[in-house]
Formats: C-alpha cells, sequence, structure tokens
C-alpha cells in the first residue's frame, strides 16, 4: 500500500508521523508529495478538477505500471470526499465497507494470479 501525503490543508511532511499510525504495516509506504504532482495527476485522470485532487483513494491491481506521464492509470476502483466531483460520481463517495470489499477483492484476484 502506498499511502501519499500532500499539503492540501497546510499540512507539511512532519506530519506524515500521524499519518504512519493510522496505517502502517510490513506493506506500507508513505511518501511525501509537496508539490502536489500527485493530486494533480488525479485530477488529470478523473477530469473537470481545477485544484489538485486529495481525498481520494484509489485501488490497483496487479502489474500496473506507471511512467512519467501527466495522467495516471486508470484504477481498477476509486472512491473520493471531493464536492467537485459529487454531481458527476455520486456512486463512487467514499463508503468505507464498500472501499474495503473492493480492496479485499483485488488482494484474492492478485493472490490467485500469483499462484497460476
Amino acid at each position: 500500500m502506498h499511502v501519499v501525503s500532500s499539503s492540501q490543508l497546510g499540512a507539511s511532511e512532519d506530519d506524515i508521523a500521524n499519518a504512519r499510525r493510522l496505517m502502517d504495516g510490513p506493506d506500507v509506504r508513505h511518501y511525501w508529495d509537496g508539490e502536489r504532482r500527485l493530486g494533480k495527476a488525479v485530477s488529470a485522470r478523473l477530469g473537470g478538477l481545477q485544484d489538485p485532487a486529495w481525498d481520494v483513494w484509489l485501488l490497483y491491481g496487479p502489474g500496473v505500471v506507471w511512467g512519467d506521464a501527466p495522467v495516471i492509470p486508470a484504477p481498477d476502483w476509486w472512491e473520493h470526499q471531493l464536492r467537485a466531483l459529487m454531481d458527476r460520481h455520486p456512486d463512487r463517495h467514499l463508503d468505507a465497507e464498500r472501499f474495503a470489499a473492493k480492496a479485499a477483492e483485488l488482494s484474492r484476484r492478485a493472490l490467485a494470479a500469483a499462484v497460476e
């Protein structure tokens, strides 16, 4: 799992320690994006956003390759908490149980593919 933090609400790199306490484990990697490059790339992928995206959760299955392009690969599933997307994507407003189920489904598929 990759967790990317940025300065949307005045956070700084020092605040990553708080995120680490919420999401931690041997497979969790935390990153600081002070220039909001990922937020801009997510905005380009989702379309219709003026500002860098934040409060967005993206799920990818195995084998996805990220390049240096300004648009990121299409996620297998995503959810958000952005007012700017509510009219266009109300069905993707964050639902923790649904998101966890989608993540578990992708994990099962990845494990099945690994043993084939």
